[in-house]
């Protein structure tokens, strides 16, 4: 009986692979580097973040993050950082964040020790696109 059954999906497989089948649709051309908006290049090019952080073994980590440009600057007091920070590590404590003189923003907080350095990029990743600021976070407040 189960000779029969694995015959029977070779034998299915083997059809189906000799099928003929139609050709692939070409793809949708790419857009032109041409088309794209410079001023649209510009903003990208000023996004960015600054991490620092300090460890505090075995119990929590504290962060302090300097946001700028356009999505630092949409004056949400960094709500998209905070929700992508509790989405990549859960409990976020001590939250607090201010914009300077230069409409940069600081966000300070602390998280659990599940909450490590690379959460905390891949949540400021997130929360700054659709340009996404690529940052690293080092030790040291």
């Amino acid at each position: 009986m189960k000779f029969t059954a694995i015959v029977t999906l070779a034998s299915a497989i083997a059809a189906v692979a000799a099928a003929p089948t139609a050709p692939a649709a070409p793809a949708a051309p790419a857009n032109s580097t041409a088309e794209i908006d410079v001023a649209e290049l510009q903003e990208r090019a000023n996004n960015g973040a600054n991490c620092r952080y300090k460890f505090f073994h075995p119990f929590y980590s504290e962060y302090r993050v300097i946001t700028w440009g356009p999505w630092a600057q949409d004056n949400s007091w960094g709500r998209g950082l905070l929700d992508n920070l509790r989405g990549q590590c859960g409990v976020i404590t001590d939250w607090e964040f201010y914009y300077r003189g230069d409409r940069s923003g600081v966000a300070t907080f602390k998280g659990t020790i599940f909450c490590t350095a690379k959460k905390v990029q891949d949540a400021i990743w997130l929360a700054s696109g659709p340009t996404n600021a690529v940052v690293r976070c080092e030790i040291g407040l």
